[in-house]
């Protein structure tokens, strides 16, 4: 990995920030943007892991963006609009870097950081490759209009010159910029892939902004859901994927990204109850047969779990060695055909060792809308509750 600083002139101020990159030259070229209150250094861990996969990742410190920050410009002359400006300055600086692919650009926003990047994707349209989005807040030109930014509250009728939002302290214009904007209508006009990765437990930005968002971007799809617009929802997952289950969120965003950038799509969440289970004894070990109802939601297919549903696990230690779940799934495809989705999910002989992302799911379905799934092997990730499993299952939808 070479990391390296990075500058850009946008008018008077100069935006400082770090390179991401593997060696070698021809990179896809990847701008991280971080959110409110925020800098470069906040997303390290998701720059680095983008950079990871290849990518040669510019993440700068938006000017007056946040505490920390190392660009010129004060807070108080920072807004969503002055970050457009920023980014679009920094777009065209990092396209000259000698060892980018600039025809391969991708943006990647985080929060606010993330309502930006699919401004400048909805102005750049053609030029932005794909577009990445961790919580975007949509929201601000709401809470503009209700008079609350995060911590900063203020008459909407009659905004202050200056606000004091926690440690950082706002100009008028970070409302005055966004509470005429229809956030919608800004991020209209790209039709390029999308990923949109969002904790159903965020309380800053409600999951309704995320449902909006994916419904204007699917609309440049024509309407079908597939590899090229997708929704990733992470259970219970607080704004920033932060806490005491961050490493497992954030594992699984970017497993997430992963399949996304291999042309795959999320064509199955399914929401396991545990309720009965019956052990036996082995010569070495035992066998658990839990079984369980649950539910399943996603772009391509809604329903509910049949009854009879098993998953029988070998454990010759304190975790399962191997698992074997066996399931039908009753409900609707995208299409609001009534169909089924009949499901063997295994993590093979020694899986433990990988217990999140071994499991090799076999689905097929008496939708022909869905007849992709039984022409391919399917790849899944486990997120792991009390209550149960919370399982994620992906497949590229263009097979035949």
């Amino acid at each position: 990995m070479i990391i390296e600083q990075f500058s850009c002139v946008r008018g008077s101020n100069t935006i400082r920030g770090v390179v991401y990159r593997p060696e070698g030259g021809k990179l896809p070229l990847l701008i991280a943007s971080h959110g409110f209150m925020s800098n470069n250094r906040t997303i390290k861990t998701e720059a680095m892991k983008l950079a990871q996969m290849g990518f040669a990742v510019v993440a700068c410190d938006f000017c007056g963006g946040g505490i920390g920050s190392k660009s010129d410009g004060k807070s108080t002359e920072m807004s969503v609009l002055t970050e457009v400006e920023d980014l679009l300055a920094i777009i065209e600086a990092a396209s000259k870097l000698s060892y980018v692919d600039a025809g391969n650009l991708t943006l990647c926003g985080f929060s606010q950081g993330g309502f930006v990047s699919a401004i400048v994707a909805a102005k750049l349209k053609d030029r932005v490759r794909r577009l990445i989005l961790f919580y975007p807040a949509l929201c601000i030109p709401d809470d503009a209009r209700k008079g609350q930014m995060m911590a900063a509250k203020f008459d909407p009728k009659n905004i202050p010159e200056t606000l004091r939002c926690g440690p950082m302290k706002l100009g008028r214009c970070y409302v005055s910029d966004v509470i005429g904007l229809d956030p919608f209508e800004l991020i209209k006009g790209y039709g390029g892939p999308v990923l949109i990765i969002h904790g159903t437990g965020d309380k800053v930005v409600a999951t309704s902004y995320i449902e909006k968002a994916f419904d204007i971007y699917l609309a440049e799809h024509g309407g079908v859901p597939g590899e090229n617009c997708q929704v990733v929802y992470i259970h219970k997952g607080g704004h920033g994927l932060r806490g005491l289950m961050g490493r497992m969120w954030l594992d699984y965003a970017f497993f997430a990204i992963e399949k996304f950038l291999q042309g795959k799509a999320l064509i199955l969440n399914v929401d396991v109850k545990l309720t009965t289970s019956e052990k036996t004894k082995l010569a070495k070990g035992k066998k658990v047969k839990a079984y369980f109802t649950g539910e399943a939601d996603s772009p391509f297919f809604k329903g509910t779990v049949d009854p009879g549903a098993y998953d029988e696990q070998i454990y010759l230690g304190s975790r399962p060695d191997s698992c074997h779940a066996v399931y039908t799934l009753t409900g609707t495809d995208y299409t609001g055909q009534s169909c089924t989705v009949s499901m063997i999910n295994d993590l093979p002989a020694g899986g433990k060792k990988d217990w999140f992302r071994g499991w090799v799911p076999t689905p097929s379905s008496d939708s022909p809308n869905l007849k992709f799934l039984g022409a391919q092997q399917c790849e899944a990730y486990a997120e792991m509750r009390r209550s149960g499993p919370f399982i994620h299952i992906w497949a590229d939808p263009n097979v035949k």
